[in-house]
């Protein structure tokens, strides 16, 4: 309970005591009709200002400079980064402010919210025609022919070049996901160890990237196909010097015997594996009673991180357990996913930053941007950027 200023000191209630009995100053009537309107209108105008500073902020100032103020690593990127994923494919209307040829600019929610890093999702085989007659994978934007470099003057697709180079032009970077839930991913449509070595080689010189993301879902999680795909990446990677992400799905308990397969697979061949990003995220069975999703999260994070130091020890390199939080990720869903599973909430989305923020993960991600800056509407995102404050917890 607020205290009453003046409760308990007998001196200062004495002193006003005694004041009011003094003669005590009027202001005249012309003073109060020549000056009382200005006052009043100056009054207004003040509070009028303050009132719309709140109702249409340009911008959200969440944590200033937090992004570029994090330690280095040999690529320019952070130790520990910030980097939502966003739909490149999904159609931004140019109503909304932030659009560049229906893609949403990144650079300008760069701007309004310091994000400065982004993980651009996803690159496929073209869904018509995913391998061409001499083997080589026609790889393209969320499998769609027109998104790619091979229609250059596609509006969609010159709004990803543009939207790129406008982060970057910050200070930013990104980085390319290939595969998801949709579709069929390179290394399922192709076995050619050469042609997928070829096709990421092609990527990387088009987008002049640092780092290379897999994400590698249910349906392209097969052994063999991701041992043949480690060795092409490996190839690339020996000659690039790309930083190569692993994006897999996980449950509260860790990660299943698949993705500890997809894992092995990759360092077996010799990948060095910047990031094993686990998608906490749509459940569905496996949670506690006593859970939410948040609790659940972090649950997955913590087997995850135990399973990881023994994968390295079984390779004879020892590893702590914040040696193994910093070549983790997270990557939450934000809002309704579908009826399968609860409407993720910025309570959940807090508690797993602040404990990504505790155990220093090396990044923390979220699906998606256009989620979160209300280009796409969801359900469980009622206002803009509600969940960025809490994932910010995670940059301290």
């Amino acid at each position: 309970m607020e205290k009453n200023f003046y409760e308990g000191d007998s001196n200062v209630a004495q002193n006003q005591h005694t004041h009011s009995k003094k003669r005590k100053f009027k202001f005249s009537k012309s003073w109060k009709k020549k000056w009382l309107p200005y006052i009043i209108g100056f009054a207004s105008a003040f509070v009028l200002s303050i009132g719309l500073m709140f109702a249409f902020p340009t911008s959200i100032d969440i944590a200033p400079e937090k992004q570029q103020q994090q330690e280095q690593s040999s690529d320019g990127w952070p130790n520990k980064v910030l980097a939502p994923f966003m739909d490149t494919t999904y159609w931004v209307p140019s109503s909304t402010g932030y659009s560049i040829g229906g893609v949403a600019d990144i650079g300008k929610i760069a701007k309004d919210t310091d994000l400065r890093y982004f993980n651009l999702a996803f690159v496929n085989p073209s869904t018509t025609d995913a391998v061409a007659d001499d083997g080589t994978i026609n790889w393209c934007w969320g499998g769609y022919d027109s998104i790619s470099k091979n229609n250059p003057n596609d509006g969609q697709y010159q709004g990803i070049l543009a939207a790129i180079k406008n982060v970057r032009d910050l200070g930013g970077d990104i980085t390319i996901s290939v595969g998801g839930q949709l579709g069929k991913a390179p290394w399922v449509v192709s076995n050619s160890e050469q042609k997928l070595y070829e096709m990421y080689k092609d990527i990387i010189q088009t987008y002049n990237l640092t780092r290379l993301d897999l994400d590698i879902e249910e349906s392209n999680q097969g052994e063999n196909e991701n041992q043949i795909n480690a060795k092409a990446i490996k190839r690339v990677q020996d000659e690039t010097g790309v930083k190569i992400i692993l994006t897999i799905p996980i449950m509260p308990d860790g990660w299943k015997e698949k993705q500890l397969k997809v894992i092995n697979a990759y360092l077996d061949a010799g990948v060095n594996v910047e990031l094993i990003n686990s998608m906490t995220m749509c459940y569905g069975y496996g949670v506690y009673e006593s859970e939410d999703y948040g609790d659940a999260s972090v649950r997955a994070m913590e087997n995850a991180n135990k399973q990881l130091i023994e994968i390295y020890k079984s390779r004879g390199i020892p590893l702590s357990e914040a040696d193994a939080y910093k070549k983790m990720g997270a990557t939450v869903s934000l809002g309704y996913e579908s009826s399968l599973y609860p409407t993720f909430t910025p309570e959940m989305a807090s508690k797993v930053a602040e404990h990504a923020r505790a155990k220093s993960y090396g990044m923390l991600s979220f699906w998606s941007v256009g989620r979160d800056a209300k280009l796409q509407e969801n359900s469980g995102v009622t206002t803009k950027h509600e969940f960025l404050d809490q994932m910010y917890q995670y940059l301290g």
